[in-house]
């Protein structure tokens, strides 16, 4: 038996508002963790659970976690999960689900970006202040799918700028209190991915992101109770 919050926790964290459809869960022994990707190849990212979760050791493909949200949301308190080569079994009190899998050898391969990056232009930790200084500034500007991160001489010294939009939109700006190792210019990224990430991880225990020059932001996330998350994000490859 599994709470079924948990399940739906790890799904989430994953999942980021149906942008990750296609992914391998993975089981052993010790840990279920999934590495995943998107559509487009501009975010990579891994979840970690450190716990059981009441399948055997094994790869388990899922091809549409979008259906799979679905299915989660009508079972209720603590369920049974176990699994064969072709279906994944959840059941409560109520309802008694068969999830199609598909074959792991049509996921998609998931690259190691964890060690591209040697050295961090910026770093800080998460707080409630950030995620809700960027949600709230992303849902002002909901239509503007850039947002640019930027160091910035301001009264205080050296600062860093988040900006929502781009030089010929709509802007919001704020700053971040942050160690800054290197100066650089404004890198764009992806708004609605960095919102689905904020908003997935809102129960953290710790966080931090950091930033590389070169156009890199890794978010990494504990979110107690032995879960663990991590998201690379590349630079839009557009300029404005």
């Amino acid at each position: 038996m599994i709470s079924k919050k948990v399940i739906s926790d790890i799904v989430s964290k994953y999942s980021l508002g149906n942008n990750i459809e296609k992914v391998k869960w993975v089981i052993t022994d010790e840990k279920f963790i999934i590495h995943f990707i998107n559509d487009s190849k501009n975010l990579v990212g891994y979840v970690d659970y450190r716990k059981e979760i009441g399948l055997k050791p094994g790869d388990y493909g899922i091809f549409n976690t979008s259906q799979l949200i679905k299915c989660l949301n009508i079972l209720d308190g603590d369920i049974l999960v176990d699994a064969t080569t072709s279906k994944l079994n959840m059941a409560d009190t109520n309802y008694d689900i068969k999830f199609n899998l598909a074959d792991p050898a049509v996921i998609p391969n998931v690259p190691d970006v964890s060690n591209n990056s040697d050295e961090w232009s910026v770093t800080f930790d998460v707080n409630d202040e950030f995620i809700t200084r960027f949600v709230k500034s992303k849902d002002a500007l909901s239509e503007l799918e850039t947002f640019t991160i930027e160091t910035r001489e301001g009264f205080t010294g050296e600062e860093l700028v988040f900006t929502v939009g781009t030089n010929i939109t709509n802007t919001i700006e704020f700053t971040v209190e942050s160690t800054i190792n290197e100066s650089f210019g404004a890198i764009p990224f992806n708004s609605n991915l960095m919102k689905e990430i904020l908003k997935a991880n809102k129960d953290y225990h710790t966080g931090e992101i950091r930033i590389n020059k070169k156009g890199l932001l890794d978010a990494h996330f504990n979110c107690g109770d032995d879960l663990y998350t991590g998201y690379y994000l590349v630079r839009k490859q557009e300029n404005n």
